[in-house]
């Protein structure tokens, strides 16, 4: 699963889901730029974020889901784009249609 932050993508999107971070590698904890730290600042273990998947990045093979997708319920891992090292895990809450994740939410991400 590929995370990038919502600031770097158009937010129009398909669906979205919430996940809850069950884990959050050591790598994340990157105090760089500017603005890795404001992207990593918000992925800590029990945080509640908001992941779009956008027609852009949904695959026809996966029924028109995006992949890392993640299953409902179940733990399933993410790793950030933009920071190598940057991954963890989590599990999906809920998802629903035709919805858009805050881009002004520091917990709002994208599937790429």
């Amino acid at each position: 699963m590929m995370l990038m932050t919502m600031m770097m993508i158009y937010a129009g999107c398909r669906y979205c889901m919430v996940f809850e971070l069950t884990s959050v590698r050591a790598g994340c904890n990157v105090t760089g730029t500017p603005a890795e730290a404001a992207f990593t600042e918000h992925l800590l273990k029990g945080a509640t974020v908001c992941v779009e998947c956008q027609p852009s990045a949904m695959l026809r093979q996966l029924g028109t889901r995006c992949r890392g997708h993640g299953v409902a319920r179940k733990q399933t891992r993410w790793k950030a784009v933009t920071l190598p090292g940057c991954r963890g895990r989590w599990v999906m809450k809920s998802r629903q249609d035709d919805c858009q994740c805050n881009a002004q939410n520091p917990n709002s991400f994208i599937l790429v």
